[in-house]
Order: structure tokens, then C-alpha cells, then sequence
């Protein structure tokens, strides 16, 4: 057997292997609505371990990341210090998150707004937040797979068609198990990603004599290359914080991970969760390492987001590319097929149940469960179609995604934190922060992380402002204030 053969093998058994998971987790469903979107808020901790770090780590954080530290050097490992915000956030927000989610049988992220404060305007520009800046991160999760699945094939398989069969490969296994199969697949693509990205590291690093060599070559060519300020000076030591707050404050409010909150079975798993992220955080040294190996054995490239496939075709045997390759892109469709479920769940409950069902109190859960399925669809659709034709440069698009979503996070504390929280603050405050952010990028996209940091203290500023100067709601405030008390007694009793 050639090569090739055993190149289109592996990726026939990493296509393949998804689905038979698929199969299992149907078995194990229910058909309601409840199973499909939320395993009845059952989910145990290894499945939410599984589920949380495989949706956390995407090609953003492995494809992008290596372009953006060839270029920028370690400003990028702020991923260390991010990765423990995201797993705090986790535990701190998470918690709370679910504690009212469940007391309540909330759904979406707009649903814990629309109890809160009785607003639909509200909820209804988090539903606009959450699908506008989910899609394009979707698209660069199947662009980030699709193109290094092109880079191993040597362009026999184009990345239009790989990009396209992993979407149907997603839609299969999203139509037979819903959440659970989500979570059962992400246990396979996560230690499939965890793996790949410190072999690829080590693999790539001995190419050029061992880490010690590596890094006195580095150091000999270009010191600044070495440290965290960078040839950027202050500039890069501002992109290491903002960053460090953006990325994590997005992905913690993004769709997915709002479900998952939901879903959580058992309250140990919000202390624990962090705890175990912090484990796993090892996983970048992979990345330092092999695009520390990228800058002195292909120097003076531009950046781009096939730096590292198309390294390993180069220098590594077919074979042992295509293995590495196929870990690499699991972290891309662990991350979309998050997204996608999360985002049918918002489509069917936000639009679809409030908005164009007539009857909707009267919804059976065969009519839920319907079309929470063929939602899969039509996102999956508007995301391939947005691939196909957009431009796609995974850091940016990432940042500009991250920067949307994040600015969600203040309404949230305010919500937690202070019983003066109104609608009207949140309203206005998200309104601000987000057109800051479109504004930023429609004029410098390579600048928008710090756009958005800016956005969220406007945000921040508008939501305390119209807090402190408006007329307190006494329904919201109550509903606050009894979550509170209601919390508290929670926590002694468990």
C-alpha cells in the first residue's frame, strides 16, 4: 500500500470513528427535546470535562495560534494565563449560571435575560450578539480542518469538499444524539487534540536538534523573538493583556458554553473543571515548540494559517503528517460541532418558539425536537456558505468573534452581583459595546482585540451609568435578590 492509500485511510477512520460514537449516544438518547439539547441536565463530569475542552480549544488556539507566534513571538502565551481565567469563569459564572438556569428551565442565553428583567428587546439583541458572531466562528473551525485536510492529500481532496464533508459528518452525528453525541465525540477529538499538539511539538522541535539548540538559535537570530514585549515593545505587552481578558470572557459567553452550563449534572464539576484546564494547559507548550521549530526551519515566510501543515508535509513522512493533521483538525470540529448544536437550540427556542410559532405554549416536544434537527441544518448551511465565499484569516476572524460575544459577560455580573441591575442598563450597555466593536472592525480588523477591550469598559461604563440614574425595577431587583438568598441557602446545603 502507497502513501496516499494510507494518507486517505487515516482520514477515512478519523472521518468514520465519529460516527459509529453517534450511534452510541443515540442508543442512549430519549427523544424530547430536553435529551437532545440538554442530556435533562444530567451531564456527568468527564462528559463536561470532555465537552468544555474540546469546545475551548479550536483552530483558533492551534492553527492560529502557531501563525501568530511566528510572528509575534511569545506575546501569543498569554493562552497559559487565559486558559486559568476561562476555567474561573467557569466555576464562578458557571455555577450561578446553572444554579438559576435550572431553578427556572432555561434554554438559551436570552432566556435567563427574559426571566431576569421580563424584557424581549433585550433578549432578542443577545439572540442577534450570539448567531451574528457564532457563524463566522464556525466557519473558520471548518476552514482551520478543510484546508489542512487539502495540505495532506496534496490538494486531492480540495478544501471546498473536505470543508463540506465535515460538515455532513457534523449534521449526522448532531441529527442522531444531539448533546450527548456532542460530548461522546468530544472525547475522542479532545484527547486526539491534547496528543497531537505536544507530538507535533516534540516531533518538530527534534528536527532542528532538541529544544536547547532551538532556542539559542532563536536567541542568536532574533532576542526579541524571546521576549514578552517583543520588538512591539509596549504595543505587544497591551495585545498579551487585552488578549488575556477577551478571549476568555468570549468563549465563557459564547452559545455553547452556555449550554453546557445548563447542563451540568452535579455542582462538584464546577470546582473541579478548572482545576483540570489547568492540567491540560500544558498542551501549548506543543505550540511554543513547534513554532519556535517553524521560525528557523522556514524563516521569513508570511504568516498564514497553513504554516504548520504545510511544515509537517515537509518534513515529516506522509503518514506521520497525515496522523498528526487529523489531530489537529479535531480540535477545528470539536469546536463547530459545539457550536452548531448550540446554535440550533437558540434558533428553535428564541426564534422559533417566541417568535414564529403562534401556539408556542402548546409545542409537543416531537415539534421541538423537529426542528432543533433540521436548525442543524440551516446553520451548518449558512456557515459553509459563508466559508465558501468570505475571507477567512482564522486569528482575525477569531478575535472579532471572541470581541462580540464577550461584551455579554457585564449584563451577566450585573445580573449575578448587584440587584440595581435594569434592563435598560443592559440593553443600552451591550448596544454600545457592540457597535464599538463592528465599527473597529470595518476599520482595522488586525486591531480589534483592542477595540473590544474598549467596547467592553464602554460597556461597562454605560451599564453602572443607566443603573445608578434609572429608576430601580423592583420585579428585577427582587428577582436578584431572592436568587441570592436562594444561592446561598443552595451552597450550605450541598
Amino acid at each position: 500500500m502507497d502513501n496516499m492509500n494510507i494518507v486517505m485511510t487515516i482520514i477515512f477512520l478519523f472521518t468514520f470513528i465519529p460516527l459509529v460514537i453517534a450511534e452510541i449516544a443515540r442508543k442512549k438518547s430519549k427523544t424530547t427535546a430536553g435529551d437532545f439539547f440538554l442530556c435533562e441536565r444530567k451531564l456527568s463530569l468527564p462528559l463536561v470535562f470532555a465537552t468544555v475542552y474540546a469546545t475551548w480549544v479550536s483552530s483558533f488556539a492551534v492553527i492560529g495560534a502557531s501563525s501568530m507566534f511566528y510572528e509575534n513571538g511569545p506575546v501569543y502565551m498569554t493562552c497559559f494565563a487565559w486558559n486559568i481565567l476561562f476555567g474561573l469563569l467557569f466555576m464562578i459564572l458557571g455555577e450561578r449560571i446553572s444554579f438559576i438556569g435550572q431553578k427556572n428551565d432555561l434554554m438559551t442565553p436570552s432566556d435567563f435575560f427574559y426571566y431576569i428583567f421580563d424584557e424581549k428587546k433585550l433578549g432578542t439583541l443577545v439572540t442577534i450578539i450570539l448567531t451574528g458572531f457564532t457563524i463566522p466562528y464556525i466557519m473558520i473551525q471548518l476552514f482551520g480542518g478543510a484546508i489542512i485536510i487539502e495540505t495532506v492529500t496534496n490538494g486531492l481532496i480540495p478544501w471546498r469538499m473536505s470543508g463540506f464533508i465535515f460538515y455532513m459528518v457534523i449534521i449526522i452525528y448532531l441529527w442522531s444524539g444531539g448533546l450527548r453525541a456532542v460530548a461522546m465525540t468530544d472525547m475522542f477529538y479532545g484527547a486526539l487534540t491534547f496528543i497531537t499538539m505536544i507530538a507535533t511539538g516534540i516531533i518538530l522541535i527534534e528536527k532542528v536538534g532538541g529544544t536547547t539548540v532551538a532556542f539559542k538559535e532563536i536567541y542568536k537570530s532574533d532576542p526579541y523573538f524571546l521576549t514578552l514585549a517583543g520588538e512591539g515593545g509596549i504595543e505587544d505587552v497591551t495585545m498579551w493583556i487585552t488578549m488575556f481578558l477577551i478571549v476568555p470572557c468570549g468563549a465563557i459567553m459564547g452559545p455553547a458554553m452556555w449550554i453546557r452550563m445548563y447542563a451540568v449534572g452535579e455542582r462538584k464539576t464546577f470546582k473541579i473543571i478548572p482545576f483540570l484546564l489547568g492540567i491540560v494547559t500544558v498542551m501549548y507548550v506543543g505550540t511554543v515548540l513547534y513554532s519556535v521549530s517553524a521560525k528557523l526551519l522556514i524563516p521569513d515566510v508570511i504568516p498564514n494559517d497553513k504554516l504548520i501543515p504545510n511544515l509537517l508535509m515537509q518534513v515529516t513522512n506522509p503518514v506521520t503528517a497525515a496522523l498528526l493533521m487529523c489531530g489537529i483538525t479535531a480540535a477545528s470540529l470539536s469546536t463547530a460541532n459545539s457550536q452548531i448544536h448550540a446554535l440550533s437550540q437558540i434558533l428553535t427556542f428564541d426564534i422559533y418558539r417566541k417568535t414564529v410559532s403562534k401556539h408556542r405554549e402548546n409545542l409537543s416536544e416531537h415539534r421541538l425536537l423537529s426542528v432543533g434537527k433540521w436548525s442543524i441544518i440551516v446553520v451548518s448551511a449558512l456557515a459553509y456558505l459563508l466559508m465558501i465565499y468570505g475571507s477567512v484569516h482564522i486569528i482575525e476572524i477569531g478575535m472579532v468573534s471572541m470581541g462580540g460575544v464577550a461584551q455579554i459577560i457585564v449584563p451577566v455580573i450585573g445580573v449575578l452581583c448587584w440587584h440595581r441591575s435594569n434592563k435598560n442598563a443592559a440593553f443600552y450597555g451591550l448596544l454600545a459595546g457592540e457597535i464599538l466593536v463592528c465599527v473597529g472592525t470595518v476599520l482595522s480588523i488586525e486591531n480589534v482585540v483592542y477595540v473590544a477591550t474598549a467596547a467592553l469598559i464602554l460597556n461597562s461604563a454605560v451599564f453602572i451609568i443607566f443603573s445608578l440614574i434609572s429608576k430601580t425595577d423592583k420585579g428585577s431587583s427582587e428577582k436578584i435578590k431572592a436568587y441570592k438568598k436562594e444561592y446561598s441557602c443552595y451552597i450550605k446545603d450541598t
